[in-house]
């Protein structure tokens, strides 16, 4: 099934032959897109993107809550796309310019096959109770959507895409994990809140799956009869055969829902026996619940501090380096082989941190990308380590705008030192919901002609017609949600 109207056919084409021509003499940008939409990626649907026999492939999400592919060949220095390679089921028409009335949460993780499939995962926050029921989670707090798996007609070729459906539609935080023989895992949240954490192995290229596995469990909590044991968790390939597993608590509260979010926990699995530890190499029962986590998996209590989901890769003794953003700080943890290291904040004291990721180049050295929002406005620096993690520098800064606010992506996939993050980044002053793209490395942006990185057309001036956000609406909802913002949910 080829998924692209004609139009997006003949964008790629175009951009093809730009790239094979050169492109011309325009003037350069920093960024290769300017039609992400809503909040376009974050570190929690991941990777973003995949370096693979010398292209980086990015996803993000598009108009109308699409998700939208490009890919940047290295050693031309060429873009290509973005092209859409999809179709979300909470897309809207026409374009939005009242963030309330975007959902965000089905925004796609991509993974490059063994042969050289692009396959993405999108569309769901937690399913549509029109599809059925949820065996393994509620629908709470109005779920919608439809998991959607789509893969590209050829290796490498981001002009058309086929729907595979061989996945449950109530997937919420979609994530990929590739282990070096190919084997693809899927995890993510089986629904809303009140639901598992699961995840599902293909053999063969994502053209089959087994059914889902459950590993972190929901339930009524011990404790009150008014909560539900949730989750939020974060997987990755650490090292060998692997798959790491970060997650922070959700006490969901009903009828007064609250966005607090608390404790650090940390578990693997390895793929080989299809046994899941904790760090000491105890034997976990899945799916792990709040009681046996407490006892085996915690590695921080950290009470009324508010914390969310962070990142989290082994270095080469296979020993786990975790960040987790806690109040305005961002904590880094290490596991030392006898103990969890004290937890340190990383940035500049009394200063906003944000989201981030990192890369761990001995078990003692580690670098950090992290957004900071200063005095001056924001800022993409790298934050370093030589001491395991008990002292931070500040290093090179990537980015700085005093207008533009950024949002960041996990780091991606087998990355090419040029390209080793996805960002978006928007101005507070826009009157509309589109932001830029960029696909940041060791030397900056990876830069693109104005031209090329146009893709909006005339959007914003149909824009300009739409009447203003409903402000008692947008109040109304801004209650009932409590202040949650897009990981809350």
């Amino acid at each position: 099934m080829n998924l692209l109207p004609s139009r997006f056919r003949g964008l790629f084409l175009s951009l093809c032959a730009l790239a094979s021509a050169g492109g011309g003499a325009a003037a350069n940008v920093d960024y290769f897109a300017d039609n992400g939409y809503g909040n376009p990626i974050s570190s929690l649907q991941h990777p973003v993107g995949e370096h693979y026999q010398g292209v980086t492939y990015v996803a993000y999400q598009g108009p109308h809550e699409d998700p939208y592919v490009a890919a940047y060949v290295h050693a031309t220095g060429k873009w290509i796309g973005p092209v859409q390679a999809g179709v979300s089921a909470m897309g809207k028409s026409p374009d939005q310019i009242d963030p309330g009335e975007l959902d965000n949460h089905g925004k796609p993780a991509l993974v490059v096959d063994r042969e050289g499939y692009i396959h993405l995962a999108f569309g769901s926050h937690g399913g549509d109770p029109k599809y059925g029921r949820n065996p393994l989670g509620e629908f709470f707090m109005g779920t919608k959507g439809k998991m959607t798996h789509v893969v590209s007609v050829k290796p490498g070729d981001l002009s058309a895409w086929r729907v595979v459906d061989n996945i449950p539609v109530n997937g919420t935080y979609n994530q990929w994990v590739k282990l070096a023989n190919g084997d693809l895992y899927l995890f993510y949240r089986h629904g809303g809140h009140r639901s598992d954490w699961v995840y599902q192995k293909s053999v063969d290229s994502g053209r089959t799956f087994a059914a889902p596995v459950s590993v972190l469990k929901h339930k009524v909590s011990a404790t009150s009869p008014t909560v539900n044991d949730s989750w939020y968790a974060w997987f990755d390939h650490g090292r060998g055969d692997t798959i790491t597993a970060s997650y922070i608590y959700h006490p969901c509260a009903n009828p007064k829902h609250s966005a607090h979010r608390q404790n650090t926990y940390y578990m693997q699995l390895d793929t080989q026996s299809g046994q899941w530890s904790n760090v000491q190499g105890a034997r976990l029962a899945l799916p792990v619940t709040k009681e046996s986590a407490d006892q085996l998996t915690l590695i921080e209590d950290t009470g009324a501090v508010r914390t969310t989901h962070g990142t989290t890769h082994a270095d080469s003794a296979g020993r786990p380096h975790l960040v987790f953003p806690a109040g305005k700080d961002v904590r880094y943890y290490r596991w030392d082989g006898k103990a969890w290291q004290k937890p340190v904040a990383v940035g500049a004291v009394g200063e906003r941190m944000h989201d981030g990721d990192f890369f761990v180049d001995s078990p003692t050295n580690v670098r950090m990308l992290l957004a900071q929002t200063t005095e001056a406005g924001h800022e993409i620096a790298w934050w370093n380590t030589t001491e395991g993690g008990l002292t931070w520098l500040k290093g090179a800064v990537f980015m700085t705008s005093k207008e533009r606010s950024f949002n960041l992506s996990a780091i991606i996939r087998n990355a090419h030192p040029d390209a080793v993050m996805l960002l978006a980044s928007r101005s507070a002053t826009e009157p509309h919901l589109y932001r830029q793209m960029h696909l940041v490395g060791a030397h900056g942006a990876l830069v693109r002609s104005a031209a090329e990185a146009s893709h909006l057309g005339n959007r914003l001036e149909q824009i300009k017609s739409l009447p203003p956000p409903n402000k008692d609406k947008a109040e109304a909802k801004r209650k009932k949600k409590l202040g949650l913002g897009d990981d809350d949910l």
